[in-house]
């Protein structure tokens, strides 16, 4: 079985593996669908190293086994990829802040006993089954594939002390600012800007319900900003682009005791400036990743409409098209969400 992995800079390579069994504890996915994620391409475009086991990791697929001791799944369920429950082991869990359970983060990571050999760029995967949540009915497979990064902006709004009527901002129209935009509206914002200089994203922003989109280049950014979200500023920007330069953009965008919630991953060191972040008394929150039952919460805001994922689906790729889509999303060719469908060639 052929399995894609980043080995090194402008580097894709697919490897073969063996077959997947299911042993104690875990169980076999047949892959349907596995999207490129921005995390996939800083090590592409980088040569950073990159862990195998989260080379790929925005997937869902069929179980076809079980191995001994699962309990919750079976056969023949739809399934997708996420994180296990708190372990209650670790030092964060003994402490009272199982949220920050070491176990969970370690396996989003890619790293210790719940990380698998290699990722979801592949037909089929066996892994720790407390991993896995049944897909809701409901959902395509489609849907289904993008329910990762859809509960990367669910958790990014619960980290949030967002108010029914805020005024809010995103920065970038990546896959997870869109998705953040529209849990933003669903939480309650009055107000959402999106800044995206890209034609295509700033236009898909505003079918998904932004009320305004500016290009940050324009003349006229300040006032439409201020016409939009008051004087004083939003209440909450949401940094999404994963720019270094944006860091402080969203402490100079953001009114005087607003929110600044990071949730872009920039590759490399950002500067800010201390006194603006003083002198504003500007909250900054972090966001990674998610919690475990944070997938039924976006589950069901895709089921019932709230949150619209396929939207950002442009392109569909085989196993043997990952190095050209790789290409494609970092020279900004137009599309916004890649899936990988290891069945087809």
């Amino acid at each position: 079985m052929r399995a894609g992995l980043v080995v090194g800079k402008e580097k894709i390579e697919l490897r073969e593996f063996p077959d997947p069994t299911a042993g104690p504890g875990t169980a076999v996915v047949q892959i349907s669908y596995c999207g490129i994620c921005g995390t996939d391409l800083h090590p592409y475009h980088t040569g950073a190293p990159y862990n195998p086991a989260i080379c790929g990791h925005e997937w869902a697929g069929t179980v076809s086994e079980v191995g001994a001791g699962v309990a919750g799944i079976k056969e023949g369920d739809r399934v997708g990829i996420g994180v296990a429950a708190a372990c209650g082991q670790c030092n964060e869990c003994r402490s009272g802040d199982a949220r920050h359970c070491m176990g969970v983060l370690l396996g989003m990571l890619g790293i210790g006993p719940l990380a698998p050999p290699h990722g979801g760029f592949a037909s089929a995967i066996a892994i720790d089954a407390t991993r896995l949540y049944p897909i809701h009915k409901d959902l395509s497979d489609e849907e289904a594939a993008l329910l990762e990064p859809a509960t990367v902006a669910v958790h990014a709004l619960r980290r949030t002390p967002l108010r029914l009527g805020d005024a809010v901002v995103v920065l970038g129209a990546g896959p997870i600012g869109l998705l953040v935009l529209q849990c933003a509206r669903a939480a309650g914002a009055g107000t959402a800007v999106v800044v995206e200089p890209d034609p295509h994203r700033a236009h898909l922003a505003g079918e998904l319900g932004a009320s305004l989109v500016l290009d940050p280049t324009a003349a006229d950014f300040n006032e439409q900003l201020a016409k939009h979200c008051g004087l004083a500023g939003p209440d909450l920007v949401f940094e999404c682009a994963g720019i270094p330069s944006t860091i402080d953009q969203a402490a100079n965008l953001v009114r005087r005791g607003g929110t600044v919630a990071l949730v872009g991953l920039a590759s490399v060191p950002a500067e800010i400036s201390p006194m603006t972040w003083l002198a504003r008394e500007v909250s900054m929150v972090a966001s990674l990743g998610y919690l475990h039952d944070e997938f039924d919460y976006a589950m069901q805001l895709i089921a019932d409409g709230r949150l619209r994922v396929v939207p950002l689906h442009t392109d569909t790729v085989g196993l043997d098209g990952l190095d050209a889509a790789f290409k494609d999303l970092l020279s900004g060719g137009g599309n916004v969400k890649v899936l990988v469908d290891p069945r087809s060639s």
